[in-house]
This record gives C-alpha cells, structure tokens and sequence, in this order.
C-alpha cells in the first residue's frame, strides 16, 4: 500500500472560490432583473372611461387611478330611460366598485342576483384601466 500525496496550491483554490462567489453574485443580479415583480400595476395617472350601450344610449364607466392604485369607478351619462329599463346598473356599481379598489383587481366575487350586470361592469372597467397602462 502506498501513499498519495496530494499538492494543492492555495492559490488555485482561492482563484475558483473568487470566481464561483462572482458568478453566483450575477446569476443572482440576472435572476433578480428578469423575474416579474409582484403584482404591482403601474398606471397612468388620470381618469379614463369605457362605454357601455344600454338602451342603445351610451354610459360611460369612469375609471379613476393614480400611478399604482385604481381610487374610483363610477357611472356617468346614465338618463332617466336607463335607469327604469336597468336598475341593477346603479346597485352593482357601488358592490363592483367597493371590491375593485379593495382588491385592487378585477377579480371579483360578484352577488348571484346581478352577475351579469356585474360582469359588464367589470368588462368595461378593466377596458379603461388597459388604456390607463398605455
């Protein structure tokens, strides 16, 4: 049985553990710049508004937001022909509005009786904040 003598130069050893924490170190900067962030929406600040036709007469779905955050959605334009031949319009939108800004998301959870109100509201609110991410 013989013994081996194994020469490591102290040198080599600490080139490659530089260079290996050097990698790691941009593999980590490259992973840190290409992975989406979170959830944060940047906006446009201002109010931008999609149309909804009831009663073949327009009503605008006016989307308040600031640079991170929707802060107000609401009716406007809405004639006295379309609230007789729509009054859920007028009650969804303040349970659609209340959950958008709270969530700060359009998914939402809309009550049985008015889901289809609701998800027109919801259809053109999020066509308003797509025009507020340009």
């Amino acid at each position: 049985m013989s013994t081996k003598i194994i020469v490591v130069k102290l040198r080599d050893v600490i080139k490659k553990a530089i260079l290996t924490i050097v990698g790691v170190i941009i593999l980590g900067i490259i992973i840190y710049f290409f992975i989406p962030k979170g959830n944060s929406t940047a906006y446009k600040p201002g109010t931008y508004s999609a149309d909804i036709v009831l009663h073949n007469n327009p009503v605008s779905v006016e989307v308040t937001v600031s640079k991170d955050e929707i802060l107000d959605i609401k009716l406007v334009n809405m004639g006295q022909t379309q609230e007789v031949f729509y009054p859920l319009f007028n009650r969804s939108i303040d349970d659609v509005s209340a959950q958008i800004i709270e969530t700060q998301s359009t998914d939402i959870t809309a009550s049985v009786d008015n889901s289809m109100t609701s998800d027109i509201i919801v259809k053109a609110v999020e066509k308003a904040l797509e025009d507020a991410k340009k």
